[in-house]
């Protein structure tokens, strides 16, 4: 069983679905499910809705009479984490019967039961879904990298990574260092102008250094200094002070 998450900070939701076919058939199950999504929250620090695919899920032929009380005792520990609301779509009836959340046979119909609204549903292997953000609060970076091979050669993908970086920076509020991982990254020269803009404007939101490391290949070149380490990358913002926080925080704001 593998839990994939969207994250929506800005709308305050976590879309929720299954990597493959999933059968349910013992309380080990449920505790796997309960373990993957308390993962998936260690970005959130605030209340949040849940929309959950279900499409994948089935119940095994010889399930385990206490798969309910395991879902309803999982739905109270998430609760106690900031859960306000989880909307279940695509089960069998049978499986209707044993989740305590409300089902939904859609997801537009789950957004709106949850009082929310629907985003575009992404494909697996959309540019968007292969961008991932880490956050290292305390040293004062967030880490980008890609999952396969990419190349920013247009102004839509920019756009949604800028997209996709405003979206977690909800989740900032002190100033920040953007650390790439190339290791699967190529970058366009024409789009370079595109990216100096990005960077701009995240500069207005506390942005301080942008720095690449392990470069896809030697001949590549890019909008920004690049090492060819990671260790060497996080090192450099370290030497250079920009792991400090004071020059933007929660009171400076106000």
């Amino acid at each position: 069983m593998k839990l994939v998450f969207e994250h929506n900070y800005q709308q305050k939701y976590m879309e929720l679905s299954f990597e493959g076919s999933v059968q349910l058939k013992s309380t080990d199950d449920v505790m796997n499910l309960r373990q993957q999504w308390l993962g998936g929250l260690s970005s959130w620090h605030s209340p949040y809705k849940a929309i959950i695919d279900g499409s994948q899920l089935s119940l095994s032929a010889d399930a385990e009479d206490d798969l309910k009380g395991a879902l309803g005792r999982m739905e109270t520990l998430l609760k106690g984490f900031f859960l306000k609301k989880a909307v279940i779509y695509g089960l069998s009836d049978e499986l209707k019967e044993l989740f305590p959340f409300e089902c939904t046979e859609g997801r537009e119909e789950a957004f709106d039961k949850a009082g929310l609204r629907a985003g575009k549903k992404r494909s697996s292997t959309d540019f968007r879904s292969m961008i991932t953000l880490q956050n290292h609060f305390q040293q004062h970076v967030m880490e980008l990298s890609f999952e396969s091979d990419v190349k920013l050669d247009s102004k839509e993908k920019l756009m949604t990574l800028r997209s996709k970086i405003t979206n977690n920076l909800m989740q900032w509020h002190s100033a920040w260092n953007l650390l790439i991982d190339c290791t699967h990254l190529e970058f366009s020269e024409e789009f370079e102008p595109e990216f100096q803009s990005m960077t701009k404007f995240f500069k207005g939101f506390f942005l301080k250094e942008v720095l690449g490391y392990s470069p896809k290949s030697k001949d590549l070149s890019y909008p920004f200094k690049v090492y060819r380490s990671r260790h060497n990358a996080a090192g450099r913002l370290e030497f250079e002070g920009n792991f400090s926080g004071e020059e933007a925080n929660c009171q400076s704001r106000k």
